[in-house]
Parts: structure tokens; sequence; C-alpha cells
């Protein structure tokens, strides 16, 4: 609660990026669709599987899909909430004094055909890839330029 009344007063704030994420959803389900598809047509069940370790070798690998597929919808609720002393990033405060410096950076890598955002600061570096317009909102709080 201290950390709150310290905080200051809410200059602006940066919800989650819904059109990234479902876009991001829908194009690793499209991708597992094919890939069951490609291996269902090339071959085809013929009756039930043989033993119990298929039957675990088969939930193993839907359960791995799943998730992989579902993974940018844990990503629904994340938030930036800039204030005058501090940032709350994940309903974690963080006072801009603690941050020290921030700069924004977005790495691409080379098994990846989207890039990643980070907002860089001196404790650690911010995951805010799928936050809509964070650079932006930091920049129009904190300098008031876009």
């Amino acid at each position: 609660m201290q950390e709150e009344q310290n905080i200051g007063k809410k200059l602006t704030e940066a919800h989650a990026n819904v059109g990234k994420i479902i876009f991001r959803f829908m194009l690793r389900f499209l991708l597992a669709g094919i890939i069951v598809l490609a291996g269902v047509r090339s071959n085809p069940p013929q009756g039930p599987p043989s033993s119990v370790l298929a039957v675990c070798l088969v939930g193993f690998i839907v359960l791995a899909a799943v998730l992989w597929v579902s993974f940018p919808l844990i990503h629904c609720r994340d938030m930036i909430a800039f204030y005058e002393n501090g940032i709350v990033i994940r309903k974690r405060p963080w006072m801009l004094t603690e941050l020290g410096q921030i700069s924004f950076m977005e790495v691409k890598s080379s098994y990846s055909l989207f890039a990643r955002t980070y907002m860089c600061t001196e404790v650690r570096n911010f995951d805010i890839t799928y936050i809509k317009n964070g650079k932006k909102n930091f920049n129009r709080a904190y300098f008031e330029s876009i």
C-alpha cells in the first residue's frame, strides 16, 4: 500500500494488443492443423493403439501441441501503467529510481518470424512484445513526445 502512494498519479497505461495475440494464436493453430492433416493423410490410423506406451506418447504430443498453440493467450491480461514516480508492470510496481535508465529494443531471432520488444532497464529486461503502443505511451507519459 505504501508503494502505491509513493508511485504518484497515473499518467497513462498500455494494454495488451489483442489483435496481435489473436493473429499469432491463429497462425499457430493453422500450422498445427496443417501438420496434423499431413500426418493423418500420409499415415492413416488403422484401429486402436497397440500399447499403453503409444497412447501415452500420443497424449504427450497432443498436450505439447495444445500448450504451444495456446501460448500467446496468456498475454491477454498484460498491462503497463505509467505513474509520476514509477511503472506498474504485470501488477508489480517499480520505482523509476530503482529501474534506472530505460530504453527499448527489438530483437529478431533467426528461428522466429516475428521480432520481440523489450523495455530494458538496469534491473531487468521486460518483455513487452504483446503490449500495444508500449514505447509510444512511455514517451507520451514522461517526455510528452511521440
